[in-house]
């Protein structure tokens, strides 16, 4: 009974995710997912940028179940720990948060042993903590541990895998933002298995570091400052010109992936330091160019001569006849979208984190109940029929107010764009002429041998 409940709880609560992620993110893509083992014993390896989310991405892509451990401290709260044990989750104990409930570890590492040997999958976030910034921290070696212990109590027969997973997104967390989750080639253990019976500590440390490498491959991983600053300025200045083989991708993060992946590769194995100089040259030219289109509220190409001008006219139209039905969509869902909002940020407490997650689900529950409320009372004064379109508008129209805010915004731009070219011609020349230079550069900096 205990094993069906867990399992309906999982695929209902992963179902409400898939829904969820899907209103929360403008555009998610993923790659590699063909390479995730169905018939093995899983342990997966991810980095953590944005908290609970990670969680909700890997089970929203993988439709195999996954136990995620757990921070002990978050089975203090009885009814937080009742969900989270009755979805399967498994509690470790850090010495730094819950010192006197390290013995329960044990039991912890003991429940991952059966899962293991049993096929499942347990999910992992080897940094220990979740951080925003667009690298991977030294991980811990408590996969590598539970990973090898596991093959060991079977001697080597297990045939566990660990699979490497990346979370990149240029705004972690950010609502509709853009984000990008690569699966990672599954380390097999079977090579170890010598290793492990010479010098067990020493085999942890080897695949310890072999996951490190591994997940790196599969981030942003960007440990170089001036690196860093360039792909943050090229969101600003824009790069679609640039002819790159994108593997089809529309995706703006696994974009930004590529090129970082490219030019990290170029700084790591240019002995001569050329690309470092150029590196150098190119980032210092594109901070001065993104600081100028900062000041004048422009991002991407300046101008594009009538294909700007084409799309102001297109936009202008959108625009206007959207507004009377994105205005009235805007009025039924405002209320719902401040409660998740404020109440998300309360969840959360002093956690950063934990807020996209809690927003998500805290909007989850709260449309819920909104659009059920509603539904009733618009019964009373209407018929049923009238009452369940004005709902089903009003819940469609979620999605049609936050496309018709891109289209603003969009459309800001672009007037800029118009108005500028107009008044200060010289100047947006200027700014053409040197975005231009910049791309060149970078095209030249990618292909380099």
């Amino acid at each position: 009974m205990k094993m069906i409940t867990e399992r309906f709880l999982y695929h209902f609560f992963r179902y409400l995710v898939s829904i969820g992620l899907r209103l929360y993110y403008k555009d998610i893509k993923v790659i590699g997912l063909d390479k995730f083992p169905r018939d093995n014993p899983i342990i997966t390896a991810s980095n953590h940028p944005t908290g609970l989310m990670d969680v909700f991405l890997v089970l929203y892509h993988v439709k195999k179940q996954i136990k995620f451990t757990a921070a002990g401290g978050l089975f203090k709260n009885k009814l937080q720990a009742a969900f989270l044990t009755s979805a399967g989750a498994i509690p470790l104990y850090r010495r730094k948060d819950t010192p006197n409930e390290m013995d329960k570890n044990v039991e912890s590492f003991e429940n991952c042993y059966q899962e293991l040997e049993s096929c499942g999958a347990i999910g992992f976030y080897p940094e220990g903590t979740s951080h925003p910034e667009p690298w991977v921290n030294q991980i811990k070696t408590g996969v590598a541990r539970l990973a090898m212990q596991a093959e060991d109590r079977n001697d080597f027969n297990l045939n566990l895998k660990v699979v490497p997973i990346g979370i990149n997104s240029l705004k972690p967390g950010g609502f509709r933002g853009s984000v990008f989750v690569k699966f990672g080639n599954p380390i097999s253990l079977k090579k170890y298995n010598d290793p492990y019976r010479k010098n067990s500590v020493e085999a942890v440390e080897q695949l310890t570091a072999e996951i490190q490498k591994e997940m790196e491959s599969c981030t942003f991983h960007i440990k170089n400052n001036t690196l860093l600053n360039l792909i943050e300025d090229i969101k600003i200045i824009g790069f679609d010109e640039l002819k790159l083989d994108y593997q089809n991708l529309s995706n703006r993060a696994a974009k930004h992936y590529i090129i970082t992946k490219i030019l990290e590769d170029k700084i790591a194995w240019n002995e001569k330091k050329i690309v470092i100089t150029k590196l150098n040259s190119l980032a210092n030219k594109t901070s001065e160019l993104k600081q100028q289109m900062q000041q004048l509220g422009l991002t991407g190409h300046p101008f594009k001569g009538i294909i700007t001008i084409v799309r102001f006219i297109y936009l202008f139209i959108i625009s206007l006849l959207g507004l009377p039905f994105a205005l009235m969509a805007a009025i039924g869902n405002v209320l719902p979208f401040i409660l998740a909002k404020n109440l998300g940020r309360k969840i959360a407490g002093k956690d950063i984190s934990l807020i996209p997650a809690a927003r998500l689900m805290s909007g989850l529950v709260i449309y819920l109940i909104y659009y059920s409320v509603l539904f009733i009372i618009l019964e009373v004064f209407v018929s049923i029929n009238i009452s369940l379109a004005i709902s089903l508008y009003l819940l469609g129209g979620g999605y049609l107010t936050l496309w018709y805010w891109e289209v603003l915004k969009t459309f800001t731009i672009v007037s800029r764009k118009i108005y500028y070219w107009f008044m200060e011609k010289k100047m947006m020349s200027e700014l053409i002429g040197l975005r231009e230079k910049i791309l060149i550069e970078l095209s030249s900096l990618l292909d380099v041998s």
